[in-house]
């Protein structure tokens, strides 16, 4: 019976975990997509390019960006970050660090595969921008969200417990 409630209260944390990740994930998905617009809008700017199908281009090519941004991450939450947060609660590892590490992983691992589409050609350089800079910006943001809920999981451990002095 205990059992069964202490993995109804970590399916819980997850769920919440995942909830926080998604959150981070469209606010970083929007984060690329503005970075990718002001970067692209201002080489257009300087290389006397800006016309109404460029500008129009541009929204579009920022938008799809957008939505790959989620997609991706959505996909490396629900395979990688989900499992990830499981195992470290289990070991009560509660910091951001692993997740900028995944976070970078999968940043990369999206970079590297669109370098190797043989019809995209190079990706632009504020793409590359963009695409680093919310892979970064979805792990803090997750971290930040993250926090509270992790000191109170700390602080009810420690309340279970009694008093625990760390000797270190």
């Amino acid at each position: 019976m205990e059992k069964d409630q202490t993995q109804f209260v970590e399916e819980i944390r997850a769920n919440v975990a995942f909830e926080h990740l998604v959150a981070a994930i469209v606010s970083g998905a929007a984060l690329a997509a503005a970075i990718f617009f002001v970067l692209d809008f201002a080489a257009l700017v300087f290389a006397g390019a800006l016309s109404a199908p460029n500008f129009l281009a541009l929204i579009l090519k920022s938008f799809t960006l957008c939505i790959m941004v989620f997609l991706i991450g959505f996909l490396a939450g629900a395979l990688i970050v989900t499992r990830m947060f499981k195992a470290l609660e289990k070991a009560k590892r509660r910091s951001v660090w692993p997740y900028l590490a995944a976070s970078i992983g999968v940043t990369g691992f999206s970079l590297i595969m669109l370098f190797s589409l043989q019809n995209a050609g190079a990706p632009e350089m504020a793409l590359i921008i963009a695409v680093i800079a919310a892979g970064l910006f979805i792990a803090f943001d997750f971290g930040r969200r993250m926090s509270p809920l992790w000191r109170a999981v700390e602080r009810a451990e420690e309340q279970a417990v009694g008093t625990v002095r760390r000797l270190h």
